[in-house]
């Protein structure tokens, strides 16, 4: 019985302590703030244990949602990429390198804070400028999405 007791305390020491990954949910706190020729400025709130982590979080919801779900009152009312799973699938090295390793950065020519990192509810809110001229030729470049042939 002892034993019993003993290895069940080990189990549950052990799988107590495995780090799990974690992952930041997909919001919907994305919304135009200005758009013009070749530029997209978005305001997104990010969530994180830190200002750095949801400052990333607010710039990766802000491209999810202008892929995968469309950006309401925009020349980008709808996706631009669609489907979100099978693209994902599809593209698993290109989207890899967008969000994981924030390639996204290379789109973005500003990002202003609106509302600092709030340490109770852990979020923050900004402002992001696209630069949405080179995003578009890169999605076509990678056969993400599919250009306009004259």
């Amino acid at each position: 019985m002892v034993k019993q007791i003993i290895y069940a305390s080990i189990c549950i020491f052990i799988l107590s302590s495995c780090g799990s990954t974690k992952v930041l949910p997909t919001t919907g706190e994305v919304k135009k703030m200005e758009e013009k020729v070749g530029k997209l400025v978005l305001n997104a709130k990010g969530y994180g244990t830190s200002q750095s982590e949801a400052l990333d979080h607010a710039k990766e919801q802000a491209f999810i949602n202008l892929f995968f779900r469309g950006i309401s009152n925009t020349s980008y009312s709808k996706a631009m990429v669609g489907n979100e799973e099978v693209s994902r699938k599809e593209h698993k090295r290109f989207f890899k390198e967008f969000f994981k390793e924030k390639g996204y950065n290379k789109f973005i020519s500003n990002t202003n804070i609106n509302k600092a990192y709030n340490k109770k509810t852990k979020s923050i809110e900004c402002n992001i400028s696209i630069n949405i001229n080179s995003l578009r030729s890169n999605l076509e470049e990678n056969g993400i999405i599919k250009g306009f042939k004259f």
